[in-house]
C-alpha cells in the first residue's frame, strides 16, 4: 500500500524526524554525555554528610570560641570555655611544668579524629544519661600508645549548661557526679594528680612534627634531670589542641609528657 502525505503532514512530522535521527556525530555525543555522568560521585558525598554530622555536634561545643577566634566576638578571655584545674610550677624556652588537680574526663577509642570528635561532643551536648548540655571546655587531647597502637581522645567535662562556669568560682571545683555516657564507646575516668611537662606549638600537628617537638621535650627533660613518667618511657604521649574543630584558623597544639619529680 502506498501512502502519500501531504506537504502539511510533513511539516508536522519533520520535528520528529529531527529527533529520532541518528547520526556519527549524534552517537559519539551521546556516549560523551554517558561517560561523564557515569563518574563516581560517591566519596563527595559521603565526605559531605560526614562533615555535617560532625560540624552539627561540634558546633555548639566550639561555637563560642569560633566566634570569638573569627572576630565575630570580643577576642579576650572566654570565661565559658573551661579547662582543667592545674598550677604552673615552673617555665622555660623549652617547657612548662604543671600539676593537675583531679577532674573528671570523658574519653573514646578512634581511628580516625572525626569519629573521636563526634562521639565526645554528643556526650557534651546532651547524648547522656541526664539529657544534660556542658559547658564548652578545652582542650581536645589524643592519647597514643606506640607499643599497641591504641589511640583514644579525651574531653575535660566542666559545669553544666546554665551553671556558672567553673572559671567564674572563687574555687573552681570539677563537676561531682558527671551523667554517664549513652554510647558505649564513650566512658567516663578521673584524670589529673600528676605532673607533667607540656610543650607548645602552633600549627598543623601532623604526625612528624608531633613526634619532632615529643623528641624535643624528651631531650630538654633529659638535660634539666628531669625522669619520665612510668607509662611515658615505653612511648606514651599526649596531644592537646586548642580551638574549633570546623575552623582553618591557627591552632594551638601542646605535647604533654607525665614526669616524675
Amino acid at each position: 500500500m502506498h501512502v502519500q502525505l501531504s506537504p502539511s503532514t510533513l511539516c508536522l512530522c519533520r520535528p520528529l524526524a529531527n529527533v529520532i535521527s541518528v547520526t556519527p556525530h549524534t552517537v559519539k555525543h551521546r556516549r560523551s554525555q554517558i561517560r561523564k555522568s557515569s563518574q563516581p560521585r560517591t566519596c563527595r558525598f559521603s565526605a559531605t554528610r560526614r562533615a555535617s554530622r560532625i560540624y552539627a555536634a561540634s558546633e555548639g561545643l566550639f561555637g563560642g570560641l569560633k566566634k570569638a577566634l573569627q572576630g565575630k566576638e570580643k577576642p579576650q578571655r572566654d570565661d565559658r570555655v573551661e579547662s582543667p584545674p592545674c598550677r604552673l610550677l615552673k617555665t622555660t624556652r623549652d617547657y612548662e611544668l604543671r600539676i593537675y588537680d583531679v577532674y573528671p574526663f570523658a574519653t573514646t577509642p578512634y581511628e580516625r579524629r572525626d569519629e573521636g570528635f563526634l562521639a565526645l561532643g554528643s556526650y557534651m551536648e546532651g547524648r547522656n544519661s541526664e539529657s544534660a548540655r556542658m559547658n564548652l571546655t578545652q582542650p581536645i587531647v589524643m592519647r597514643y600508645e606506640p607499643a599497641t597502637g591504641l589511640k583514644t581522645m579525651q574531653l575535660y567535662v566542666g559545669s553544666r549548661k546554665g551553671d556558672p562556669p567553673a572559671s567564674q568560682l572563687p574555687k573552681p571545683e570539677p563537676m561531682q557526679h558527671p551523667p554517664l555516657p549513652v554510647d558505649p564507646s564513650v566512658t567516663l575516668e578521673v584524670g589529673g594528680g600528676e605532673v607533667v611537662a607540656v610543650r607548645a606549638f602552633q600549627g598543623q600537628a601532623t604526625e612528624v612534627v608531633t613526634k619532632q617537638h615529643c623528641m624535643h621535650l624528651i631531650k630538654a627533660l633529659e638535660s634539666d634531670g628531669i625522669n619520665l613518667g612510668l607509662a611515658e618511657r615505653s612511648g606514651v604521649f599526649r596531644l592537646a589542641q586548642y580551638g574549633p574543630i570546623n575552623s582553618l584558623s591557627i591552632r594551638k597544639n601542646e605535647v604533654i609528657l607525665a614526669v616524675q619529680l
